[in-house]
C-alpha cells in the first residue's frame, strides 16, 4: 500500500537504498535536499510502500508561484521522484490521487497544482496522462528549459 508522510524536524528518513540515476535527479533534485529545505510555506513529504521509502516531494507556495504566474490559490508541486526500482509500476498514478487528498484536507484555499518539468524528462507525459495541462509557459532554470502543468482540484475560480 502506498502512503505520504510530511517529514518532520525529528523524522528520521533512510535514503541508503533509495535509487535516483544521475539525469533524473538533474531534473527533481536531489531527495535529500528536497527533504532538507527549511523555509516557510514549503513541506516536504515522503512517498512509502509499506515501510520502505520510495519517493519524496514538497508541497510549495513560496515565491516560486510568482515566478509561473501562478495565482496564490495554487500550491507547487517540488522535487516529485520515485526509486528507479518503482519507475513504470503505477506509483505516479497511485500517488497523485493521495497528494490532491492531503491538499484539499489541509490547504482549504488551494484550487490547483502546479509543476514544472523539463522539456526532456518523460514525466512530462506522464503527468499529462494524470490530468496535468501544459500552460503554454516555458521558464528558463540555468540551463533548462521547463514546462509550467497545471491541474484544477477544486473548482474554487484562480
Amino acid at each position: 500500500m502506498i502512503t505520504i508522510e510530511q517529514v518532520k524536524e525529528d523524522t528520521s528518513i533512510s535514503l541508503e537504498q533509495y535509487v535516483l540515476p544521475a539525469k533524473q535527479m538533474f531534473f527533481s533534485g536531489h531527495p535529500r535536499y528536497i527533504l532538507s529545505v527549511q523555509k516557510a510555506d514549503y513541506d516536504a513529504f515522503i512517498i512509502k510502500k509499506d515501510d520502505e521509502v520510495i519517493g519524496v516531494f514538497a508541497l510549495d507556495r513560496g515565491d516560486i508561484l510568482n515566478k509561473i504566474d501562478a495565482p496564490s490559490t495554487a500550491v507547487y508541486l517540488r522535487g516529485l521522484s520515485i526509486d528507479y526500482k518503482y519507475q513504470g509500476r503505477g506509483v505516479l498514478k497511485e500517488v497523485l490521487p493521495l497528494i490532491e487528498a492531503y491538499i484539499k484536507t489541509n490547504y482549504a484555499d488551494v484550487c490547483a497544482i502546479y509543476l514544472m518539468v523539463n522539456v526532456r524528462n518523460d514525466a512530462y507525459y506522464a503527468f499529462i496522462k494524470c490530468g496535468f495541462i501544459d500552460q503554454k509557459m516555458m521558464v528558463r532554470q540555468g540551463l533548462s528549459r521547463l514546462k509550467v502543468l497545471k491541474k484544477i482540484i477544486n473548482n474554487v475560480p484562480d
